[in-house]
Parts: C-alpha cells; sequence; structure tokens
C-alpha cells in the first residue's frame, strides 16, 4: 500500500479540475453556470467580460498538515451600452421633450406655446429677445 501511495505522490499533483471538484464541491458546477451567463452577455454586447477564481489556502493551526481552502468567484459582465435621449433646455432650465424656441405643429400643441404668440392664429405678436 505504501508503494501505491508513494507512485501517486511521484505522479504530479493531477488534474486541477479533479482536486477542485475533491476540495471544493460544487465549486465546479457554480463556475460553469457562470461562465454560461458571462458567455450569454458577451453576446449580447459584444464587449469582453472576465471570470476569475481565487484561492484563500490558510493552515489550520501553525503549519500542520491541514489546510482551509476558500474561493471567491468573481464576474465582471460588461454593461449594455444605454442610448442617450434628446431634451431641449426650458424655463428654469428644466429638461423638456419640446423645443421651447420651436411654433407649435398641431392645434394641441399651442396651449404650450410661449406667451408671445396668437393661440388663435399661431402669429408672433413680438420676436423674442436673446
Amino acid at each position: 500500500m505504501a508503494e501505491n501511495e508513494k507512485a501517486k505522490s511521484d505522479a504530479g499533483p493531477g488534474s486541477f479540475a479533479a482536486v477542485l471538484a475533491s476540495i471544493r464541491p460544487k465549486t465546479d458546477v457554480e463556475l460553469a453556470e457562470k461562465l454560461s451567463k458571462l458567455i450569454e452577455e458577451v453576446k449580447a454586447t459584444g464587449k469582453k467580460g472576465t471570470l476569475s477564481i481565487a484561492f484563500e489556502v490558510k493552515p489550520v493551526d501553525g503549519g500542520g498538515q491541514a489546510v482551509i481552502v476558500n474561493d471567491s468567484i468573481r464576474v465582471r459582465a460588461p454593461e449594455r451600452t444605454r442610448e442617450g435621449s434628446m431634451a431641449f433646455i426650458g424655463e428654469g432650465n428644466r429638461l423638456q421633450r419640446t423645443d421651447p424656441s420651436a411654433m407649435p405643429l398641431f392645434d394641441d400643441d399651442i396651449r404650450d406655446a410661449p406667451a408671445n404668440v396668437d393661440p388663435n392664429t399661431g402669429e408672433i405678436k413680438e420676436a423674442p429677445r436673446g
């Protein structure tokens, strides 16, 4: 039996996936799920993303044969580009969807027309100064 253990130690550390599955069960499954979601976001945005895993290994007691292994998984998904919307600066520096200096196109818009416009004819009574 001692020869079998010696043969295993001489073979090297083995597969990282096998070690991960044995010491941190379900971490490999969680990584696969997060990688799949990350790939979905990368495809949707056309931008890069990252998936990182870090292991912390610390001795249980002053350098004995046992260690505690903790992992942390970090996903940096690409952000979707947010489209801007156009707005005009109105009275009191308030943003609004319509141009305050433009004439209304429809009768309903007359209500929002500046005070210097005749609501019946749409005629400008006095040119704005500015």
